[in-house]
């Protein structure tokens, strides 16, 4: 359940949004949802790749396997957990804030995204809802098969973080719906920075609680980021053009075309 410490400062974050916004078209006439579509074999499988491939999912991972060198992971997270240099004794209150929040602001930007219809605005909804309850999904399932003890002895549902997974698939899908918003470029990029800082503060903060290892929150932080992507990616990114045949008549004949496309569509999340 959301703490009402998280209202106050989602009310404002929402109406700069909206304000930010106002009402105009999306960007190059875009509808946000307009793209949703259930993908192919093939998609499906890219979109797995593609997912993967992504920095912010391998590098988390790649940097979690770094610390189980020697006690480096232990040693790291029992110093956060001391020291608390950044959130001090509010840390497991401000981590579940934050994570709160990245949640929010997906919501605000989803709504304030232009969208064509409802039908077009309900279809960005079902993949943003399915990417959250996919992501609680699987963190739970892997706490159960990991059953890592907690710093705190608490129980054994340390690895992977619940609060940094969350917080990151909530931030990249916000900052994905922030590309439709028909706002300035520096509010764009304001907006992206301070979701990543959520993000990243969220997963902190519970290791200076003494609720996780810093592994742990690098695991969750991937994990989020992989399934955000992987969603996006297959089930919002335009599929690429099917081969069209066209005839034009002009005078004494016509114009035969045939387009062939060279490449599916790009993109992803930031």
């Amino acid at each position: 359940m959301m703490q009402r410490d998280w209202i106050r400062p989602f009310t404002i974050c929402a109406m700069s949004v909206l304000m930010a916004s106002g009402c105009a078209s999306a960007p190059d006439d875009r509808s946000w949802g307009g793209n949703a579509h259930w993908p192919g074999g093939g998609s499906f499988r890219q979109a797995l790749v593609t997912a993967a491939k992504d920095p912010q999912t391998w590098v988390p991972l790649a940097g979690a396997l770094a610390l189980q060198i020697d006690d480096a992971d232990e040693n790291a997270s029992r110093w956060l957990a001391n020291e608390q240099p950044l959130f001090g004794r509010n840390a497991a209150d401000t981590s579940d804030t934050l994570s709160n929040l990245t949640t929010a602001m997906y919501f605000a930007t989803a709504l304030a995204a232009p969208s064509a219809g409802l039908r077009d605005k309900g279809r960005g909804l079902a993949v943003g809802l399915g990417a959250i309850a996919l992501n609680k999904a699987v963190t739970e399932g892997l706490k159960s098969a990991a059953g890592r003890e907690r710093p705190n002895r608490q129980d054994n549902r340390s690895m992977p973080s619940g609060h940094a997974s969350n917080a990151s698939v909530s931030s990249a899908m916000a900052i994905s719906n922030a590309d439709y918003l028909p706002a300035p470029d520096w509010f764009r990029h304001g907006l992206t920075a301070g979701l990543y800082a959520m993000a990243g503060g969220a997963s902190l903060a519970r290791v200076e609680a003494g609720e996780h290892y810093l592994s742990d929150v690098l695991v969750g932080y991937a994990l989020g980021h992989f399934i955000a992507a992987f969603m996006q990616q297959a089930f919002i990114q335009a599929e690429s053009p099917a081969v069209s045949v066209s005839f034009v008549p002009v005078t004494r004949g016509g114009v035969f075309t045939v387009s062939i496309p060279v490449g599916g569509a790009q993109g992803g999340l930031r």
